[in-house]
């Protein structure tokens, strides 16, 4: 996939150096190297990749997660983890920044490979035309293992990727649909329906609270990303 721009966050030059060579010989650009998450969003700053490599032990105070959160909040950029922590605890943690990838060390050059083309295919999916269908314009019918079960959109609390995969969050219940959250998206359009991250789409009438880089919808606490803090602010009535 020539023409992909790469950073690389690793605390170990020689693994840094092994992986950044590798993925040059494949023709991805690697623009740049860091040892720490603080070098990384103070890069940022000016110019963005297509695509993070993050390790989690990093230099600095801030770890890969950290800075994944960090990352999240102001950009729409695919992170992918490797690491050598893959405890529960460090899993669990991870998941809650929504990598398109968690892969162990030592890991496969083709495992990462792979990875990176499944991310910028999402990416490119995303990006792309909405085509013009017909369908009802207040309700949508999801496959359960049993039946197709009705669902108001005005019922749904949000919308949530998870890799190909899309979670519909409703009063009632979660459903779990076999397409991507563009696809959704695209399916699903409600004036109150608002796009707040690359990961999560909101209904505006259920949030309950707003925080610096959130909104809270509940108990669940869901992130703005600077791309889209904009358009929260104007949607939301504020003193």
């Amino acid at each position: 996939m020539a023409g992909v721009r790469i950073i690389i966050v690793e605390d170990e030059p020689l693994v840094a150096l092994d992986l950044k060579r590798q993925l040059e010989k494949t023709g991805f650009e690697v623009i740049q190297v860091f040892e720490s998450g603080e070098e990384i969003l103070e890069f940022l700053n000016q110019e963005q990749p297509d695509i993070i490599l993050m390790d989690i032990q990093l230099f600095g105070a801030l770890d890969g997660i950290d800075t994944a959160h960090q990352i999240n909040k102001n950009y729409e950029i695919p992170i992918l983890f490797l690491t050598a922590n893959t405890d529960k605890t460090t899993f669990n943690r991870a998941k809650l920044t929504f990598p398109h990838a968690f892969l162990s060390k030592p890991f496969r050059i083709k495992d990462v490979l792979h990875s990176i083309e499944l991310a910028m295919d999402m990416e490119k999916e995303d990006a792309g035309s909405i085509q013009s269908e017909k369908y009802l314009t207040d309700r949508v019918f999801i496959r359960t293992n049993e039946y197709l079960q009705k669902v108001m959109y005005d019922k749904i609390l949000y919308l949530e990727a998870e890799g190909a995969y899309t979670k519909i969050a409703t009063e009632d219940r979660d459903f779990l649909v076999s397409q991507t959250l563009k696809k959704v998206e695209d399916r699903i359009q409600a004036s109150f329906l608002l796009k707040v991250h690359r990961s999560f789409i909101i209904n505006i009438k259920n949030v309950d609270k707003l925080s610096e880089g959130y909104v809270h919808i509940g108990d669940i606490r869901i992130p703005v990303s600077r791309t889209h803090k904009e358009e929260l602010v104007r949607v939301f009535n504020m003193f």
